[in-house]
């Protein structure tokens, strides 16, 4: 069973809301894979090419998440409790907060459709319209923060919704310049993922997750 595939089964078991069906098996190829790449002009990491071929994804599930860096940690003052099923004020000897994370797949059974639906959802946005093209895959919303997969480094990296007008107006990005987008998003935004497989322990498991390290520290550590 691939690292993917074990990491889904753990978060089937945890019964996120959006996929109450068994999954079915992955339709993409490795020759599917190989047209995304040539239509994206960017090499998929090998852990997300990993799970694009472990099961057919619900296109949006929402999954509970656990942080305590003190970048999100520390400045979320609520956390989600599932004995209420909503947001509470988070107690003084809290960890880190547990929030909703709005997890995004591209829908599609070929590399064809895959391509389509991709660029079709993430080249019209107008929060982002460079940034497919300069190696940013739009994979969700942790709680206002837009969350990509870069495909240069193959970490996972985010961007509060209301920086990427930040981008613009301060920084002075020119959106239409991928190179210029690129560039900002390297050395202004948080990794808080090393790569797709961490990720993936984030989404389905809940385990803690410093974002500021991205790393997930020890039971001892918390």
């Amino acid at each position: 069973m691939t690292t993917a595939k074990q990491y889904l089964n753990i978060l089937r078991e945890r019964k996120p809301l959006g996929w109450s069906e068994p999954p079915e098996g992955s339709p993409l190829t490795g020759e599917d894979l190989a047209e995304i790449e040539k239509g994206l002009g960017y090499s998929l990491p090998e852990p997300y090419r990993e799970f694009l071929q472990s099961c057919k994804m619900p296109t949006d599930l929402t999954v509970l998440v656990s942080v305590c860096g003190d970048s999100f940690g520390c400045s979320w003052p609520r956390t989600y409790s599932r004995e209420t099923g909503g947001y509470v004020p988070r107690p003084d000897d809290d960890v880190g907060p547990t929030v909703e994370f709005e997890w995004h797949n591209i829908a599609g059974n070929t590399g064809a459709e895959f391509l389509t639906t991709l660029q079709r959802e993430q080249k019209t946005e107008e929060e982002c319209p460079c940034f497919l093209e300069a190696g940013f895959l739009l994979v969700g919303n942790l709680y206002g923060y837009l969350t990509y997969l870069d495909l240069v480094k193959g970490g996972i990296v985010a961007i509060h919704e209301e920086g990427v007008y930040d981008m613009m107006i301060v920084g002075g990005v020119h959106w239409d310049s991928r190179s210029e987008v690129r560039a900002y998003m390297e050395r202004n935004c948080l990794y808080i993922c090393n790569d797709f497989y961490d990720f993936l322990r984030f989404v389905c498991t809940g385990d803690f997750l410093d974002e500021d390290e991205a790393r997930f520290p020890s039971r001892e550590e918390l």
